[in-house]
C-alpha cells in the first residue's frame, strides 16, 4: 500500500513536469481562441458584472471581527504579562526586606538590616545591568563568546560592582549620618 501510495504521489508531481497542460496549443490558426471571451454587451447593464455589496460588507465585518480579537488577545496578553512581573517584583521586595528585617533582628541592630537591604539591591541591580551590558559588548565588538558566557561573566562582575558600590554607599551614609548627629547635638 505504501509503494502504491507513493508511486501516485510521484506520478502527480511529475505531471506538471512533463508538459501536460490543460490545453494543448493548437497548431490551426482558424480555430477560435477559446482562453479570451468577448462580449458584446456594455459593461454598465450587464448585471453579471456589477459589485456584489453584500459579499463585501460580509468580508469586512469577518475582518474587523478578527482584527478585534487579534487586538483583544493582545491587549489581555500585555496585562497578563505586565501582572505577572509587578507580581515578581513584589515578591522579590518582600524577600530583600524579609531578609533585612531577618539580618536586623540576629544582629539586633538597625544598621545591619540596612547594610544587608543596600547589599541586596545594589548586587541585584547591577548584577542584572553588568549580565545585559557585557552582553551588549559581546554583540557590539564580536568578542567570539558564548551568550551564556558574556551573561555569566556580565552578572559576575557586576556582582562584584554591587557589593562594592554598596559597601561605599553604606560608609557615604555613615559619614553622613554621623556629621548630621554633630550638628543637631550643637
Amino acid at each position: 500500500m505504501r509503494l502504491l501510495l507513493t508511486t501516485l504521489i510521484i506520478v502527480l508531481l511529475a505531471i506538471p513536469c512533463a508538459g501536460v497542460q490543460a490545453q494543448s496549443p493548437t497548431t490551426n490558426q482558424s480555430s477560435p481562441d477559446t482562453t479570451r471571451t468577448h462580449s458584446s454587451t456594455n459593461a454598465l447593464t450587464d448585471p453579471s458584472s456589477q459589485p456584489d455589496d453584500e459579499f463585501n460588507l460580509f468580508l469586512l465585518t469577518i475582518g474587523l471581527v478578527v482584527a478585534c480579537i487579534i487586538i483583544g488577545t493582545t491587549i489581555v496578553g500585555a496585562a497578563a504579562a505586565t501582572l505577572f512581573l509587578l507580581l515578581l517584583f513584589a515578591l522579590v521586595s518582600a524577600g530583600v526586606l524579609s531578609a533585612g528585617i531577618l539580618v536586623g533582628l540576629y544582629r539586633r541592630s538597625l544598621s545591619a538590616a540596612f547594610t544587608t537591604i543596600l547589599s541586596l539591591v545594589c548586587s541585584g541591580a547591577i548584577m542584572i545591568a553588568g549580565a545585559i551590558s557585557f552582553w551588549l559588548i559581546n554583540r557590539g565588538f564580536h568578542i567570539e563568546l558564548t551568550t551564556s558566557t558574556a551573561l555569566l561573566i556580565g552578572a559576575f562582575s557586576g556582582l562584584l560592582g554591587g557589593l562594592l558600590l554598596s559597601f561605599i554607599l553604606t560608609g557615604i551614609i555613615r559619614i553622613f549620618l554621623n556629621y548630621c548627629r554633630q550638628k543637631l547635638s550643637l
